[in-house]
């Protein structure tokens, strides 16, 4: 299966899980959870990421995540490779902590914001971990104490989730336990949660629900969690003009040429300051847009976009991850594309 890509803008909400390597612990002890909480902290502060939602598990965690305007990748590395290094150091061990990348789903707030908070939060009683609703209240190393207690977590983020019961402080919290506590049947009946409904990708949108594993190939660029119309959106955001289609070698060749022009204008420089060793601020900035056009917007490899820009890979990667658009990026991409 080819490996899925990030989408992320200014107040994208993602269910993010990072897992330990072969399924291998990521925490010992209680003093692991407590510096891995006091690094949430640091990161949220450091980024203006919202958390609406948490659970540290044996071997993986799980977050519920609204970036602002850092993006879900800076926020994600800041909080894992710390880990990763204060782990190894604490136990003696080399190589890596978490498997592979950390998997993060595209969520349609207004149908699964509540539902994903409830089952990240009820994860802990269904692995047995704690015995029952009254001890998840007090169990420590997810966010559900944070919305019961409201400031347990100065740096969760709870108004919203509160508010979408009630405006009385004591109904809110009352009918969020009440939510919280339906039961499992309906909390862990929809196996979407961890996957997502939809997958965009080279051969179009893909729904989970009616598809096979052998087909999921052609579609694994992208991962969504929402209903069909909100899927069609985000698939037009991404495809735009190119008739269903990610990957369009003519199409690409052309707007190559119109995404590096509009940077350099954008930023009053050279065309070709964009393909040399330039290192000034407005030519950094400018690689940055190019570069998340070519492999977010045009799909394309980050082999091909290095050979354009005289680029590594690596260097392509990066300066893509930096650049992170406003949700109505896609209206300044047709005025590139069209």
């Amino acid at each position: 299966m080819g490996r899925s890509r990030r989408l992320d803008w200014k107040s994208a909400v993602h269910h993010v899980m990072a897992r330990g390597i072969e399924k291998s612990t990521i925490f010992k002890d209680d003093n692991d959870r407590a510096r891995f909480v006091a690094r949430i902290e640091k990161c949220v502060a450091e980024t203006g990421v919202a958390i609406y939602a948490w659970a540290l598990m044996p071997n993986h965690i799980h977050l519920l995540i609204k970036t602002k305007n850092i993006p879900l990748s800076k926020f994600m590395q800041k909080l894992l490779t710390g880990h990763a290094n204060y782990f190894n150091k604490k136990y003696n061990r080399v190589g890596h902590l978490f498997q592979n990348r950390y998997k993060s789903i595209l969520v349609q707030a207004e149908v699964y914001l509540l539902k994903l908070v409830r089952y990240i939060h009820v994860n802990p009683l269904e692995a047995s971990i704690v015995s029952d609703y009254e001890t998840l209240k007090r169990y420590p190393w997810t966010g559900h104490p944070g919305l019961v207690y409201p400031g347990y977590y100065p740096w969760q983020e709870t108004r919203q989730v509160l508010n979408a019961f009630s405006s009385n402080k004591m109904n809110k919290i009352r009918q969020y336990t009440q939510f919280i506590e339906e039961s499992e049947e309906i909390i862990y009946q929809d196996g979407r949660f961890n996957d997502g409904s939809f997958l965009l990708g080279a051969n179009g949108l893909l729904s989970l629900d009616e598809s096979e594993e052998e087909e999921i190939g052609g579609y694994s660029q992208y991962r969504v969690l929402g209903n069909i119309d909100y899927a069609r959106e985000i698939y037009d955001k991404i495809s735009r003009v190119r008739k269903g289609q990610l990957r369009d070698r003519e199409f690409e060749h052309d707007s190559v040429i119109k995404i590096l022009e509009y940077a350099a204008n954008k930023w009053r420089i050279p065309r070709t300051a964009l393909t040399s060793k330039g290192r000034s601020k407005s030519v950094a900035e400018a690689r940055e847009l190019v570069c998340y056009m070519f492999i977010n917007v045009m799909g394309m490899s980050l082999v091909d976009s290095g050979r354009i820009l005289n680029l590594s890979c690596q260097g392509v990667h990066a300066a893509a991850e930096r650049f992170l658009p406003d949700y109505d990026f896609d209206t300044e991409i047709r005025s590139i594309l069209t």
